[in-house]
């Protein structure tokens, strides 16, 4: 082992440093290891080779004495440069919206806390893993949300400025294990039973096939069969479909909605506000798609809002904090104490499923869980097993 180096691994080091050596000298910043290892990926070579040929100019860089290395500097980039190339990677990968904006929060967060940018490896380590300290000791965030932080970062290091980063392994934190809250069958009638149109038939949709809030919102007027009685959830998280069965009582209640729907849009559509967001370049590739009947939102916003980027009013779904304060204000209506918001409309689902007596991988599929271990926790949160009884009534028996 030479400098840190397997000895199996130097002529692989060996041979990155002369394909490095051979880029034409285009000024500071332009033959950094960093721009070595983005060029790499660029051309499609593995991930770990891209981290390899990084490493390898880098240890190179500091060994070297002479001309070359006077012509090769490690620019030192602003965090706005960085920002701006890790969020265009971010998207030509296809992140979600959600993901990207909560890496590039965790991103913005991060450089408030170390203004400066690490120009090599070491330091970016220190300073991520000692930003992860802060977040749990000072801000004294949830394991959850600092693996998400950790993560945001990691791929910031890694994957945009070419890092090998050491961080202590996420299993050395403790990690609390949760139970979800999930309210009676009586609770959630009386519920719905409080909320207005069209909440009634949102919340029941919520509940009925257990939709996550964003696959709700952005549910679209062709995912719907009412014929076969099916919704397709289109990119769900992990950007996977799925199928869920329509409750039956939600079949009228759904056909007079779009009914509804079809009216206001019509409107919409003499008043330039019909257009909506449509995925990829299907708004190139066919024309009409972004004003069309089939891509309108089932639930349309109370009123039109302003497109961030093209400035035109649209008529949007409903904002997700008006989403969860209706719920929350019915649920105090309806005299349930305690927090009420969508999601747990999609644990009572679940859970009423398993007490129902569907199998586990059924609720998994119709959840959308990538693992059964993450169903398996309504199994925890199921009412009592029907004939258990507590110790303590066994001694009031005669």
């Amino acid at each position: 082992m030479k400098l840190g180096v397997p000895t199996y691994k130097v002529p692989f080091f060996r041979s990155w440093i002369h394909r490095w050596v051979k880029v034409p000298f285009t000024g500071v910043g332009e033959n950094t290891p960093q721009a070595f290892a983005r060029s790499l990926e660029a051309q499609m070579v593995p991930e770990w080779q891209c981290r390899q040929a990084y490493q390898a100019v880098k240890i190179w860089l500091e060994c070297s004495q002479g001309s070359l290395l006077a012509k090769k500097v490690v620019a030192c980039e602003d965090w706005s440069q960085v920002k701006m190339k890790m969020k265009r990677s971010l998207q030509a990968k296809h992140y979600s919206e959600r993901t990207i904006e909560s890496y590039m929060q965790w991103v913005d967060r991060f450089s408030e806390f170390c203004p400066i940018v690490p120009v090599e490896s070491e330091g970016a380590s220190e300073k991520i893993q000692e930003y992860l300290v802060h977040l749990a000791v000072v801000k004294s965030l949830s394991p959850s949300s600092i693996a998400v932080a950790r993560n945001a970062l990691a791929w910031m290091a890694r994957k945009e400025m070419g890092f090998e980063l050491v961080l202590e392994e996420k299993g050395q934190s403790h990690h609390s294990k949760k139970l979800p809250r999930i309210l009676a069958r009586e609770t959630v009638k009386r519920i719905l039973e409080g909320c207005e149109k069209p909440w009634d038939l949102l919340f029941g949709l919520q509940y009925g096939c257990g939709f996550r809030l964003a696959e709700l919102l952005d549910l679209r007027v062709q995912d719907l069969d009412l014929e076969r009685r099916v919704v397709t959830v289109r990119s769900g998280k992990g950007d996977k479909d799925r199928q869920i069965p329509l409750p039956r009582t939600l079949l009228e209640p759904l056909e007079a909605h779009l009914m509804e729907r079809m009216k206001l849009w019509e409107g919409d559509v003499l008043k330039g506000w019909a257009k909506v967001d449509v995925p990829h370049a299907l708004a190139r590739k066919f024309a009409q798609a972004e004003t069309s009947w089939a891509w309108q939102h089932v639930f349309g916003a109370p009123r039109p809002l302003r497109h961030p980027e093209t400035n035109e009013l649209r008529r949007w779904h409903p904002m997700e904090k008006l989403v969860r304060d209706t719920l929350h204000r019915v649920a105090a209506d309806a005299g349930v104490t305690g927090r009420v918001h969508p999601h747990l409309l999609r644990h009572c689902f679940a859970t009423h499923l398993v007490e129902g007596g569907v199998s586990l991988p059924e609720v998994q599929q119709l959840m959308g869980h990538a693992r059964l271990e993450t169903t398996m926790v309504y199994l925890h949160v199921r009412s009592p097993v029907h004939g258990i009884r507590s110790p303590l009534d066994l001694l009031s028996d005669p």
